[in-house]
């Protein structure tokens, strides 16, 4: 019996560390999911269908991704530097994207807003873009 006591402890304690980092990584993601970080992205403005199924972008790509931004193809913007793809959100819901990102599509801006991460997936809500 003590030795299936002290097998049950031992699991235990083994387990406490696992149990500790899935919590940490738990509040990461609920904290990022708050949208509690502000952050400033300079990038080019695309829409997501035709950047990520056919790499759409510049200058000679903005009247359809404006016709595509109009039309509801979510807005993404493409971080200068690094490649990475944020999900543009309105600021507030039910309000559709601010004429003035959508005359924005293929310039490169630069976004401020809030950052939200969920699932391995970026987004950030629109608070200005210049």
């Amino acid at each position: 019996m003590k030795h299936v006591i002290r097998g049950i402890v031992a699991t235990m304690l083994l387990m406490s560390p696992v149990a500790v980092w899935a919590q940490g990584e738990h509040e990461h993601d609920h904290a990022h999911g708050m949208g509690v970080q502000e952050i400033i992205i300079k990038g080019e403005l695309v829409d997501s269908l035709c950047y990520v199924a056919m790499a759409a972008k510049g200058p000679g790509h903005k009247q359809c991704a404006i016709a595509c931004a109009k039309a509801g193809i979510p807005i993404s913007i493409l971080e200068d530097g690094t490649g990475k793809l944020y999900t543009v959100l309105p600021k507030e819901d039910k309000t559709g994207y601010p004429e003035n990102v959508i005359n924005k599509m293929g310039d490169t801006v630069t976004l401020k807003g809030d950052l939200y991460e969920n699932g391995g997936n970026r987004y950030v809500t629109v608070e200005s873009v210049e």
